[in-house]
């Protein structure tokens, strides 16, 4: 073989070891691969549960987000005391009369006249006792026939048994004004406390007696009327 002829073989074999695949490269860049596969899939195992579960939390809370939002106001946490009931108030009612002496609750101003409201505890036909509210000038004597307040005085309530027997709520018109409210209660009662609907307070003040019941004045929150009450 001439030195051109080995020179040439030189060079296709140096040609040839470039465009040769590296078999053992390739091999162990296989088995790298294989080896990585499974880990992905323990990857996959373990997160694909753990999505799932947020999911369901997450909606789990937007319910009740929804929920809450859509609930009703809920009432007053606490409620103190017993509750008020009292029948509604008859308007001037026939053939009332007797009673103690009526005691005095408050003073208030009419479109041209002061007036001052009284209880009283007359009966009715029927034998029934009665708290009544009733309003005149002031300074008049509360017996005169004449001069009453508005269309609703007379307002009578009828006594109940327990610790308090009758109640009225003043308001616009009423022979007792807005913003006040008169008891009758058991002569043993030293305190009334009134509590309306959002558990608020109003001290009621006594001012007299009615027979052996005493009579109980208390300013209140106007459109919150007294609901619970509690003694001591």
């Amino acid at each position: 073989m001439t030195d051109l002829e080995r020179k040439l073989a030189e060079a296709l074999r140096g040609q040839a070891e470039k465009v040769t695949p590296n078999l053992d490269a390739a091999w162990a860049e296989q088995q790298r691969r294989q080896r990585r596969r499974p880990r992905r899939r323990r990857l996959t195992v373990v997160v694909a549960p753990l999505a799932a579960v947020l999911v369901v939390l997450t909606s789990v809370l937007l319910a009740t987000e929804v929920n809450e939002a859509q609930s009703p106001p809920a009432a007053p946490a606490t409620r103190p005391g017993q509750d008020l009931v009292f029948a509604a108030p008859e308007i001037a009612p026939a053939n009332v009369s007797g009673g103690g002496e009526p005691v005095a609750l408050t003073d208030f101003a009419g479109q041209t006249d002061a007036w001052t409201s009284f209880a009283t505890d007359p009966e009715d036909p029927a034998g029934r006792k009665l708290l009544c509210v009733v309003a005149f000038v002031k300074g008049i004597p509360h017996i005169a026939p004449k001069g009453q307040y508005g269309i609703e005085s007379p307002s009578c309530v009828p006594l109940t048994d327990g610790v308090v027997r009758a109640g009225y709520v003043g308001k616009g018109g009423g022979p007792l004004p807005a913003g006040k409210a008169v008891f009758l209660v058991d002569p043993s009662v030293r305190v009334l406390r009134l509590y309306d609907f959002d558990g608020d307070l109003s001290q009621a003040k006594a001012v007299g007696k009615l027979g052996e019941n005493q009579v109980f004045v208390a300013d209140v929150k106007l459109g919150s009327p007294p609901v619970r009450f509690s003694v001591s």
